[in-house]
């Protein structure tokens, strides 16, 4: 009898672990998420002092969930009814919580936590120090969404590098109440501050100095006189800010503004041309899965053109200490990057933010097999990069890398330990 019920025992636990693969498979995370605002901030912040892609991706609601709720919503009224067959129009409006389908939301997390080891936080010695959140009101394109989570807040979370005796705040949006769980909370930006003052006022310095510093390489750069609305896909390599005075969030980043300098750049021996900086590209990758490789592409536009018609770049690969600069010539996807002077070219395909073909030297035409994928590209670095083109830092290919130059300054030393040996010897 006893084997019969301890059988009976150990198959009703395996319907349970089934179930619970099941629950978890087709979205009900919900019992791994937290009850309440405050638990989902300590989540997302235990997720950042561990560095915790993985744990910070699964917080966020899949799109199969939410439009399972869209379509079967138990709230049968009139007026939902309306606003939800609202939000059936627009399916791509959920998309956008799901970070499988909107990577930015990664790349905001990614850029927060490099950013904050840029200015010195110590994640592992960070706790939290309070938060202050608001609600977040349904936009035009959310109609319906209400219906879904109830509420959704966004807000400021100062937190406390215990080492360092510093105080941070980091900007939050999108913690979602979905079925009595708290789900999301896309992290935006990081600042050292103890207020919501000092915060935006940090933030404030931080754009001015970009600007100012750009200005600062070429007297010859002026403002563009205007201010471009930023597409969604350049928050990943900008400042956001939340104030209490706007319930939307504004977007603004170093990139924008330094978009909006224009330098003059010689056309030609005779006549100079004012081309405007509108993008900027940073990617890494492999020469033959095995050398490390940059590239740095900046595109640039004239008053004449609408679309990016004139492109420079930098690159770094192997061991070498210096960023090469590079001749550009694009024909759609397909680009042209010549070394200066022309030891080697690379002939590259761009798509999906990845560049694949070949690195070939141009005496031997023995070459790399090249893979570059688009990353973030932190603020310090691009000043960096611009710095080198601004100012024509750049290194060549014609000179010897850091192995070459280690080996023949061991060289000279060993010819000079000859000598001085030598002499010796003849007195």
């Amino acid at each position: 009898m006893k084997p019969v019920r301890f059988g009976i025992m150990l198959l009703l636990a395996l319907l349970v672990c089934v179930g619970h693969a099941n629950a978890r498979r087709h979205g009900g995370r919900y019992a791994t998420l937290p009850r309440s605002e405050g638990e989902l901030v300590n989540r997302v912040l235990q997720c950042l002092r561990n560095q915790d892609t993985v744990g910070y991706f699964n917080l966020f609601p899949p799109f199969d969930t939410l439009w399972h709720l869209v379509m079967h919503n138990p709230d049968n009224s009139p007026e939902s009814r309306e606003a939800l067959d609202e939000l059936k129009e627009h399916p791509r409006e959920l998309v956008e919580f799901d970070p499988y389908y909107n990577p930015s939301i990664m790349e905001r997390y990614c850029y927060v936590l490099q950013k904050g080891l840029d200015s010195g936080l110590s994640w592992g010695d960070m706790v939290l120090a309070r938060y202050e959140l608001q609600k977040q009101p349904i936009t035009r394109n959310l109609i319906g969404y209400d219906k879904v989570a109830k509420e959704r807040f966004m807000g400021y979370i100062f937190v406390r590098d215990m080492g360092q005796r510093t105080t941070y705040c980091i900007t939050i949006i999108e913690m979602q109440k979905i079925n009595g769980f708290f789900a999301g909370g896309q992290v935006f930006n990081i600042a050292e501050a103890s207020t919501i003052e000092e915060y935006e006022r940090r933030l404030e310095y931080e754009k001015e100095y970009v600007i100012k510093s750009t200005i600062a390489r070429d007297d010859s750069l002026v403002l563009a006189g205007r201010r471009d609305s930023l597409h969604k896909d350049s928050l990943k390599r900008g400042w956001i800010e939340i104030t209490k005075a706007d319930t939307t969030v504004k977007k603004d980043s170093a990139k924008a503004k330094l978009s909006n300098l224009s330098s003059p750049v010689p056309d030609d021996d005779t006549q100079k041309v004012k081309r405007e900086v509108v993008d900027r590209k940073y990617y890494e990758g492999k020469f033959d899965d095995e050398i490390p490789v940059e590239l740095y592409v900046r595109y640039m536009r004239d008053p004449l053109h609408k679309q990016a018609t004139f492109f420079d770049a930098l690159y770094k690969f192997g061991d070498q200490k210096d960023y090469i600069r590079l001749e550009v010539n694009k024909t759609d996807d397909k680009w042209e990057f010549d070394d200066d002077p022309p030891v080697g070219s690379m002939e590259l395909v761009l798509k999906n933010k990845i560049y694949t073909g070949q690195w070939t030297n141009n005496e031997t035409q023995s070459g790399y097999d090249v893979v570059m994928k688009e990353m973030l590209l932190a603020p310090r670095k691009m000043e960096k990069l611009e710095k080198i083109l601004e100012e024509g830092l750049s290194g060549r290919t014609d000179e010897p890398n850091i192995k070459e130059k280690k080996e023949s300054k061991r060289k000279k030393k060993a010819n000079s330990s000859k000598k001085s040996s030598a002499s010796k010897d003849d007195d």
